[in-house]
């Protein structure tokens, strides 16, 4: 692996245009000194015409053509399954990875992130995370479940981010493990973030770079299938990498949350706590350490629900 490529992932799914776009923002993004970029996309098993994605690689210059690694993948990996297939296909040090409906507004986005893994050695910086906005509401996005941790901060250590914009080194996977693929959607953010702190690392929250996050319905799933998938990954989880006391409370919360957004839908949550505890049993429970639980603690994460 070299040193000196950095990788940017994008998984697509039934949004041709905006994957369009999103590796248009990456090619137009500044360049570093000693550094290549690498563009990896996959298509991710996408049952809409892909053509024009392919004809818009086709007709790329030969410099920005040499960047893409396309990758056509005719199944449906869901989003643990294609970032694991992009991790092992990337080259780069580090990866970052970037939904299809994003774009990147900071044009010096790959100085500012060797920078930031420069300034924070000493802490064993990990994964940062972005700050999201969506371009037609304008609502803000971070990972912070208390806004006021950031307030007159740049940037924070925290426990957690959010797939639509984040980095982290490609050697991090040596030492977590590759997402969970059975999660296929939903969650996959938050197993990986405690199997880094599980491992010693610390994750960052930056608002000094900014996701640009369209939020397109298309590739989305409907939502009381998203509600249950939520529902079962967030306790397996738990079920993972915390006390049991943590889990209990989880799935006392949880479940009410669920009934809630499903309308009391009791068949689906039951059929959904079926497969959860079938998939506890194939669970491997290793539950952080002390210091684990100390680095939680400080960065004030959200524990019981």
């Amino acid at each position: 692996m070299s040193n000196s490529i950095f990788s940017f992932i994008i998984i697509s799914y039934n949004r041709a245009e905006d994957t369009i776009d999103a590796i248009k923002n990456v090619l137009q993004l500044d360049e570093v000194q000693g550094w290549e970029k690498e563009i990896v996309v996959l298509n991710n098993g996408s049952t809409s015409d892909y053509s024009v994605l392919q004809n818009f690689i086709d007709d790329l210059s030969e410099t920005d053509k040499q960047k893409i690694q396309y990758i056509n993948h005719t199944e449906n990996l869901g989003v643990a399954g294609g970032r694991n297939l992009c991790i092992q296909k990337s080259n780069g040090k580090y990866l970052l990875f970037l939904d299809d409906d994003a774009e990147i507004a900071n044009k010096d986005v790959i100085a500012k992130v060797l920078h930031l893994y420069e300034k924070f050695q000493a802490q064993k910086l990990a994964i940062i995370g972005f700050l999201g906005q969506n371009p037609f509401t304008k609502k803000w996005d971070m990972p912070l479940k208390n806004p006021r941790l950031i307030e007159g901060k740049t940037e924070v250590f925290y426990n957690l981010f959010f797939g639509y914009g984040h980095v982290f080194p490609k050697s991090l996977i040596a030492e977590t493990g590759y997402y969970q693929e059975d999660f296929f959607y939903g969650m996959e953010e938050y197993d990986l973030s405690y199997a880094t702190v599980k491992a010693g690392y610390s994750i960052l929250f930056t608002k000094e770079i900014l996701a640009i996050h369209k939020q397109n319905p298309n590739g989305r799933e409907p939502s009381d299938t998203t509600q249950a998938r939520f529902f079962e990954n967030k306790m397996i989880v738990v079920y993972k990498h915390l006390p049991m006391q943590y889990v209990v409370s989880h799935f006392i919360f949880w479940s009410a949350y669920f009934l809630y957004k499903t309308k009391g839908s009791i068949v689906l949550y039951f059929k959904t706590v079926k497969s959860m505890f079938c998939r506890f049993k194939q669970a491997k429970r290793v539950v952080i350490g002390e210091r684990g639980m100390q680095y939680l603690h400080d960065v004030q994460a959200r524990l019981w629900y």
